[in-house]
C-alpha cells in the first residue's frame, strides 16, 4: 500500500512564499474615458494612472462580480467578471502607466 500526502510542507519555505502570486489591494477606481486617467485610493494614499484602454476598463467594471484589485508590483488593475462555467469568474488585467 502506498500513501501519498498532498499537504506536504516544502523543505524550503522561502521557495513556497516566492511562488505565491502577488496579492491585490481592493480598490474602487474612477475612470475618465476622455483622458484615460484612472484614480483610486489605497491604504498608502491617492494614486493617479493612465490607461490605454479606458473604454474596455469601464465595460469590465460595469460587469464586475468582485471589487477591482490593484497589484502594485506589476502595475495592473485586475477586474473579475462573470464567465459561464467558471465559478470564480474570469480575471481581466489592465496595465496602468504612471500619470
Amino acid at each position: 500500500m502506498t500513501v501519498i500526502s498532498v499537504n506536504r510542507i516544502p523543505a524550503n519555505r522561502n521557495a513556497a512564499r516566492a511562488a505565491t502570486p502577488p496579492q491585490g489591494i481592493p480598490v474602487l477606481p474612477a475612470v475618465d474615458i476622455n483622458y484615460g486617467t484612472v484614480t483610486f485610493f489605497t491604504p498608502s494614499g491617492h494614486h493617479n494612472y493612465w490607461s490605454a484602454e479606458p473604454d474596455l476598463l469601464v465595460d469590465a467594471l460595469s460587469q464586475a462580480v468582485r471589487p477591482a484589485q490593484w497589484i502594485p508590483e506589476i502595475a495592473t488593475l485586475v477586474v473579475t467578471v462573470a464567465q459561464t462555467g467558471v465559478r470564480t469568474g474570469r480575471r481581466l488585467g489592465f496595465r496602468l502607466a504612471a500619470h
